[in-house]
């Protein structure tokens, strides 16, 4: 009878009574857990980069998402809202589930009881999550020249590593620390970027003159340059999850 409903329902049939063993319930709900959770990881950064300081992105308008009801020019992270409620909620519900493994003998009182509620829950606050983010990812609205802008604050600053790892091939490690730290302190006390306080300092340092000629110094100031792995690891995670969709299907 096991194994006919499991072929029915297209499930794999249980090894042991589930009564006791309580392992692919919790699995379930561990699942989903983490699966809000990483929702929720996604949620908090969109919010954070729709605030008007940052301005970066911005979730789909459209009626009934995110007006205020005192500011017209206001628009909430609405579906960033709902993924967080979730991912706020569902962490002590499967703890709930993770408490109620402890099943005495073959038949339990309390412990899967306690499941009835729970799970259900997890399960819709778990789905709920997932439609709200898929319609934020589909219509998220990017300012890519905002993203630029707020790369700029700094003057240059935020690129300081960079310069010092260039330099640090040519005369060492801690030597270019200190080059560029004093750069960088150049460049604050007197309002201009990283970039030209470098190579005042260098102009003016006969040990260091000519390290680095204007070429590498706008190579090294273009924040695209400073990317690293970003666009393979993309990639890679792209790559990953085609795989797996094509294996799930075949």
């Amino acid at each position: 009878m096991t194994a006919a409903l499991a072929r029915e329902l297209d499930l794999a049939a249980p090894v042991l009574p589930w009564h006791a063993h309580r392992d692919r319930t919790v699995e379930v709900a561990t699942t989903l857990g983490m699966l809000t959770g990483t929702l929720g990881k996604m949620a908090r950064d969109i919010s954070l980069m729709m605030q008007t300081e940052v301005a970066e992105v911005a979730e789909p308008s459209g009626p009934g998402r995110g007006g205020s009801s005192t500011m017209p020019h206001k628009r909430n992270p609405v579906g960033c809202a709902a993924v967080l409620t979730a991912a706020v909620r569902v962490p002590p519900l499967v703890a709930t589930m993770l408490a109620g493994m402890v099943q005495e003998h073959e038949r339990a009182l309390g412990g899967w009881q306690a499941e009835w509620d729970t799970l259900p829950q997890i399960v819709t606050l778990a789905a709920g999550a997932l439609r709200q983010m898929g319609e934020v990812v589909a219509g998220l609205q990017v300012d890519t020249a905002r993203m630029r802008a707020n790369l700029g604050l700094t003057h240059g600053l935020i690129l300081g590593e960079a310069a010092m790892l260039e330099l640090g091939g040519s005369i060492g490690r801690l030597p270019a620390h200190h080059l560029v730290e004093r750069a960088s302190q150049r460049a604050v006390a007197d309002g201009t970027s990283l970039r030209d306080a470098l190579a005042r300092t260098l102009q003016f340092d006969p040990a260091h003159a000519g390290l680095l000629d204007d070429a590498a110094l706008d190579r090294l100031a273009d924040p695209a340059n400073y990317a690293g792995q970003s666009a393979a690891f993309a990639d890679a995670a792209v790559q990953a999850w085609q795989s797996a969709l094509a294996a799930r299907q075949s």
